[in-house]
């Protein structure tokens, strides 16, 4: 009989917290036995006496202890490359070991992994994949072996968290946030125990049927990737060795589904529908088939038992777990998504490596690297030294000279034009005004400048210019004024010329055009419907030709089809918005923004 919610859920945070530790210590248990096999553990755990027992735990499983390793660890101590002092001693490439090679058959602590850059992402995740790394740089082209096994500690908070190639990687995760010191007790795993597992873990084999239950299992909880399957298998294999169960056992698949599917399930498992109730049989032919139909509504019925299985080991709050891991993505890609563009720089920035070029130029000149360069050559040069002087000197060519190269986001500003014009002009205002205020309250945060143009009567007038500072945006706003005519030519040339400008600066400008496209004001100051919609046009095309992005929000009480062709000529997002309010409206441009 399989176990309702009810029944395999604790019913008391103390009974919770010591499932979540017997968890933790069996996962700790299977990586010591699969090692590099499973990729690694991902542990979900500020830093604290919990976290620091496991991973104490985890070295007494293994033969060598844990090798702690930053996320900050640049490529050339990650992969290896030149030894410059061997190199420059025997006038040719000397290799000197990466970190990772150095590893090799042993377990690395990758501490703040969810600040792991992107750029070192990739060695990680090819040592995982392979096993090996290779170089081919400086002249030296190598494969060392690189068999880690990976414990990535992910201490992030809110959007925070490892890059998503790595956790496809990990096989297993854990959380131990919520584990109490309390639960914390001897092991009931030794290191006999482990060697023994490991020792038998090659003759163990799975049958197709289990096979099957965990793709079933996976597929019903939205997991399709067949790296987390063959992680499954493996672990499915050690967890029957480790416990003395058979693999097929409802205990082992409800840790499987904790361990492995769990931290990377996607959606709820939805039960199979009831089936038909078989027809009866209309002559004694069929009566030799029914063995074989039973026996196979005997399997369907199984894989169904193993989904409600899996149903019933899920906890009660999941569904809000996957919701809240759903928003942090979105959240970290609206965050990435409002930044300005990269730039290169000489002398600010984040570093993104090295290139030939020349200190007069005002780059900074990278010295390790200058001496890798030069370092083969040094007994080739010693022997033309033509000069009396003893031959002691480092021998450095022009051709030699590496600077370092370096990336920074632009700043961003978001340009608003609000129409000003008409008796609807006071709820547009309410509108800009809100939209306005809450861009800047976060401003800091998405680096992100806010400039104002107001256009009507016959004129469009910048406001405000680009400005972070919310007292002096709040006393601007306060004093906006409204009523008059539309002179859409001129508030798109005021909107180019000041986002050319903003360009100028190195800043990546963007904008919001609040308006219900009836232009009546010609680019002259006459008043003409149909020259108006002319130059308005005129001016949009030519705002378009700059590339750079913008959102038009018609607020008028309708979609409006002047509104639609506005938009159409500038290239820009069309959002219809009669009755938005201040938070829509800055949630919608943030969205189309990432867009």
């Amino acid at each position: 009989m399989l176990a309702s919610n009810a029944l395999s859920n604790p019913h008391s945070p103390d009974a919770e917290s010591a499932t979540a530790w017997q968890d933790a210590e069996l996962a700790a248990a299977l990586i010591a036995i699969l090692g590099h096999r499973v990729g690694g553990i991902r542990v979900s755990a500020q830093p604290g006496p919990v976290r620091d027992y496991w991973l104490s735990l985890l070295d007494s499983f293994t033969a060598n202890p844990a090798r702690r390793v930053p996320s900050s660890t640049p490529t050339d101590r990650l992969l290896g490359g030149m030894d410059i002092t061997e190199s420059m001693r025997h006038g040719k490439p000397i290799l000197a070991q990466g970190v990772l090679a150095e590893c090799h058959q042993r377990v690395v602590l990758l501490s703040m992994a969810e600040r792991l850059p992107k750029e070192y992402a990739g060695h990680w995740c090819a040592a995982l994949d392979t096993g090996a790394i290779h170089i081919a740089r400086d002249g030296i082209s190598h494969t060392s072996p690189a068999a880690i096994t990976v414990i990535a500690l992910d201490e992030g908070i809110d959007e925070e968290s490892p890059p998503t190639a790595l956790i496809e990687r990990l096989g297993l995760g854990i959380n131990l946030d919520d584990i109490s010191i309390r639960c914390v007790g001897d092991t009931q795993f030794s290191r006999s125990d482990i060697t023994s597992a490991q020792a038998r873990l090659a003759q163990t084999t799975l049958s197709d049927d289990d096979i099957t239950r965990l793709a079933e299992i996976a597929a019903s909880m939205g997991i399709h990737s067949s790296r987390t399957l063959k992680f499954a298998v493996d672990v499915m294999k050690a967890l029957s060795l480790v416990t003395g169960k058979r693999a097929s056992d409802e205990e082992v698949i409800h840790q499987l589904i904790r361990l492995v599917f769990l931290p990377v399930a996607t959606q709820l498992p939805t039960p199979q529908a009831e089936p038909e109730p078989p027809e009866p049989p209309q002559d004694s032919n069929e009566d030799s088939d029914k063995p074989e139909e039973q026996a196979q509504q005997n399997t369907e019925q199984d894989h169904e038992d193993l989904v409600q299985a899996a149903m019933a080991e899920l906890p009660e709050d999941l569904l809000a777990i996957l919701l809240k891991r759903a928003s942090k993505s979105r959240l970290r890609q609206s965050k990435a998504g409002n930044a300005g563009e990269f730039s290169q720089d000489k002398q600010r920035g984040r570093p993104v490596g090295v290139r030939r070029g020349d200190v007069k130029r005002g780059h900074r000149i990278d010295i390790p690297a200058t001496l890798r360069c030069a370092a083969p050559f040094q007994s080739a040069r010693a022997s033309w030294d033509t000069s009396e002087k003893l031959k002691t000197s480092l021998y450095i060519e022009p051709s030699d000279i590496r600077v370092k190269r370096f990336e920074q986001r632009k700043s961003s500003v978001m340009i608003f034009a609000v129409d000003a014009s008409g008796s609807s002009a006071h709820q547009r205002m309410s509108e800009a005004k809100g939209a306005i205020e809450l861009l800047l309250a976060d401003c800091y945060s998405h680096r992100t400048e806010v400039a104002l143009i107001a256009f009507r009567g016959d004129t469009a007038e910048v406001l405000l210019p680009p400005t972070r500072s919310l007292v002096r945006a709040k006393r601007t706003l306060a004093q906006l004024p409204g009523g008059g005519g539309t002179p859409m030519a001129a508030a798109l040339q005021a909107t180019h010329d000041l986002a050319l400008s903003v360009s100028a600066t190195g800043a990546t400008p963007s904008y919001v055009l609040l308006t219900d496209g009836a232009a009546n004001v010609a680019r002259d100051g006459t008043k003409s419907r149909s020259a108006g919609t002319e130059d308005a046009l005129s001016a949009a095309k030519l705002l378009a030709n700059t590339q750079i992005k913008g959102v038009l929000v018609d607020t008028a009480v309708r979609p409006s089809a002047r509104a639609r062709e506005l938009s159409s000529a500038l290239d820009a997002t069309y959002l219809p918005l009669p009755n938005a309010s201040a938070h829509s409206l800055n949630t919608s441009i943030r969205t189309l923004s990432v867009a």
